[in-house]
């Protein structure tokens, strides 16, 4: 039987800072991934050491959070109780911590950035590093999804920074072009396909086709290729949806199908040979990446900073 627990004691200032951010996030994220293993991997711990935090926690609150089912976990009704506060306190911590920092100007805390996969993957990376030189008090947390989630946070403030495969158009949305990519018809090394100098359209529906997840910047812009080579949805057979342009590019490789990706994705099985790229009849197939911001006066001092080490960052295109 679980005791019941009354958590009004832990909304006093005293409490707050008493119950360590670390404990809360970790309890947090075995709550929502059902797993010690699963949330340890997320905060690059050990199962062990997340097994401690939340023992220490129970142990404070004299009350059982999880009930363990092997490798799986379910909640109590205290642990059910005590995520709904968790989750209201840390919310309120982080909400003190960035109006403070942005109020005397500090470049630290928390900056949560939204990216599509391509970018998250590809881009980021280089940009995160000399951002994190320069400013080592900020923590970034990035979260990679589609540019219709991306757009959702952002208007909800759960999200500071987002960069999408295209423009928005909201008004209550800033869109800057900070990338130029290039979306390329891609096959195996020993797929007919690559030896046709101008496939047709014919050609081209007589491959199966993997294609990234309905709902993305990018599977919008191959829809329009289609369109504009005179290929109806229905032609198309279709084996495999990804949201992963590594994985996608990958399943190239092994043969599963043909796919259109970003250059950026395909850059290194294009220099080993493993795949080739396949000439299509098309206007352009160029876009840009965008970064977007939501009001400007919401602005916090580490999202102004941010916003301006990318705007000098200089990418390498990798056209070749």
């Amino acid at each position: 039987m679980h005791r019941a627990i009354d958590l009004t004691r832990f909304f006093y200032p005293h409490r707050i800072l008493r119950m360590e951010d670390h404990r809360l996030r970790a309890f947090c994220l075995v709550f929502e991934m059902k797993s010690f293993s699963k949330a340890a991997e997320a905060k690059f711990l050990t199962q062990s050491a997340v097994s401690h935090l939340i023992r220490n926690l129970e142990n404070e609150l004299g009350a059982t959070l999880f009930i363990r089912r092997g490798k799986t976990v379910s909640p109590t009704p205290a642990g059910r109780l005590f995520y709904a506060h968790a989750k209201r306190i840390m919310s309120q911590y982080e909400e003190m911590e960035t109006e403070i920092r942005s109020r005397v100007g500090s470049v630290a805390g928390p900056l949560h950035i939204g990216a599509t996969p391509t970018i998250a993957a590809y881009l980021l990376p280089q940009v995160f590093y000399g951002f994190s030189r320069q400013y080592p008090g900020v923590l970034i947390e990035l979260s990679d999804m589609n540019s219709e989630k991306i757009i959702e946070n952002l208007l909800e403030g759960k999200t500071e920074i987002g960069f999408l495969d295209s423009g928005t158009g909201h008004p209550s949305l800033s869109t800057e072009a900070i990338a130029e990519d290039e979306i390329v018809l891609i096959a195996s090394d020993n797929n007919a396909l690559t030896r046709i100098d101008s496939p047709s359209p014919h050609d081209l529906v007589a491959q199966p086709f993997i294609l990234p997840e309905p709902g993305s910047a990018t599977r919008e812009f191959i829809e329009g290729l289609f369109k504009e080579m005179g290929i109806a949805p229905r032609q198309l057979r279709i084996p495999m949806i990804l949201g992963n342009p590594e994985l996608t590019v990958a399943m190239v490789q092994s043969g599963v199908g043909v796919s259109f990706v970003s250059r950026w994705a395909a850059k290194k099985a294009l220099l080993d040979g493993s795949v080739r790229c396949v000439d299509i009849p098309v206007r352009s197939r160029r876009r840009n990446f965008y970064l977007v911001l939501a009001a400007k006066e919401s602005a916090t001092a580490t999202t102004r900073a941010f916003r301006d080490f990318i705007r000098g960052y200089k990418f390498f295109t990798p056209y070749y």
